[in-house]
């Protein structure tokens, strides 16, 4: 088995050069891009360059944070999710995001109503206490829309209710193919689905001169769903996939990291979430699997790479359907890094931007529905605008197909150095 250091010498200057021109718009046609892709062969992640961050600092920007409005209606916009479970780390950044611009949105005072965040925890993010929660939802009239599920699995167990009841039902970071091809008439995902993220992270193995590859998940919705996408499109690009298995939630992974040493696969890509993934990943390292680990969205958790140690999770690859927020020069984007830092005492993590988008996507719909005042603002008239609106947001443009998703497909590589998670930048890119 090779090991670690020589694989980084060999690709040390080639890839630095690759990703420099990626970054700079290059890779078009030419012998240097032909010496590029021979060079790229050694399926070694090691030289992935981080981008840098923006030049401006974090400004300190007082929170917000108001009661009602004297003379108008409250209505309040529930959310669910894994908010104390073990995966929790990926939810609450989203509802932080979200709570800021409807604080932001009672500060400024131009809606016909005031606003209250209403969260709720499905803990683990069970499929089978969902309903339950939705049902609450539901049944409280006050409630005209709701942001979630934050996981395929308890956002699949809801869909039809809340389209039954005309209720908005609006995910920020739920992934699975299929949620937008259910028929659901009030649904709407703001991200990338796991057919963009699989198709990601072959490319990303491809690039790399990955040819002998592995596939684990955890058999949750969504983790079943995108090692199917990755395997697919893995296929279609003539990888070889040595080792395809789901597997169950446990803490010994001993019988399961055997088998992927024997079959020396170059490259492991797990699909699942970061409870499990800081686990395997951490017992490859320790059993002495020296390829390339690789995860989604799912595992892009700090306290996750925290427990799998700073040495073991070196040179992690990481893909998800969200930039790095902290990283944008975008003027809205940086007042949103301020005003979040400010109000919760910590960068924006992951899906905090998309928890904010989509929350203010919601409450343009409210606002285009109130203009003629609160009697406006019903249930069906702020699904249909959130639907319509083409909102502008600070991650992309909020414009739908008729399944509800959202069109842009863009995903980011992520790369985990010194104990700390660092953006490459867009894959798209590299190529």
């Amino acid at each position: 088995m090779r090991k670690r250091s020589a694989l980084w010498a060999a690709l040390l200057l080639s890839l630095m050069m690759l990703f420099a021109a990626c970054q700079t718009g290059g890779g078009g046609d030419g012998a240097d891009d032909d010496k590029d892709k021979k060079a790229a062969g050694n399926c070694d992640p090691a030289d992935l360059e981080p981008a840098k961050a923006a030049a401006a600092g974090l400004v300190q920007v007082a929170g917000v944070t108001t009661g009602p409005a004297q003379g108008k209606p409250t209505m309040i916009i529930g959310a669910y999710g894994d908010r104390t479970g073990g995966n929790s780390s990926l939810v609450l950044p989203s509802h932080d995001g979200a709570k800021l611009a409807i604080d932001q949105a009672n500060a400024k005072g131009d809606l016909p109503v005031t606003l209250e965040f209403k969260p709720i925890d499905n803990k683990d993010a069970k499929p089978e206490t969902a309903p339950a929660i939705a049902q609450q939802f539901i049944g409280d009239e006050k409630v005209i829309a709701v942001m979630g599920g934050g996981f395929s699995g308890e956002t699949r167990a809801v869909g039809q209710l809340f389209s039954d009841a005309g209720m908005l039902l609006y995910s920020q970071e739920a992934t699975a193919t299929d949620l937008t091809k259910a028929g659901w008439k009030t649904f709407l995902r703001g991200v990338a689905n796991d057919d963009s993220q699989g198709g990601a992270v072959v490319q990303i193995f491809k690039h790399l001169g990955c040819e002998k590859v592995g596939v684990i998940d955890d058999e949750s919705t969504y983790g079943a769903g995108l090692a199917e996408s990755f395997t697919k499109t893995a296929g279609d690009e003539d990888l070889d996939v040595v080792l395809d298995e789901g597997v169950e939630k446990t803490t010994d992974y001993t019988t399961l990291v055997d088998s992927i040493i024997a079959e020396d696969p170059q490259a492991v890509f797990y699909a699942g979430y970061i409870e499990q993934f800081q686990l395997i990943a951490k017992q490859l390292r320790d059993k002495g699997f020296e390829g390339v680990i690789a995860s989604g969205d799912g595992s892009k958790s700090d306290t996750g790479i925290t427990a799998i140690g700073a040495e073991q999770a070196e040179n992690i690859i990481l893909t998800c359907a969200c930039p790095d927020i902290n990283l944008s020069k975008e003027p809205k984007a940086v007042q949103f890094v301020k005003d979040f830092t400010a109000a919760f005492n910590q960068a924006p993590g992951i899906y905090a931007a998309e928890g904010y988008d989509v929350m203010n996507n919601i409450i343009a719909a409210i606002g285009e529905c109130g203009k003629g005042g609160a009697g406006g603002v019903t249930r069906a008239c702020v699904a249909d605008k959130a639907r319509t609106l083409k909102y502008e947001g600070i991650t992309k443009t909020f414009d739908f197909d008729e399944g509800g998703q959202v069109k842009s497909e863009d995903v980011s590589v992520f790369i985990v150095r010194g104990g700390a998670i660092k953006e490459v930048g867009l894959v798209s890119k590299l190529s």
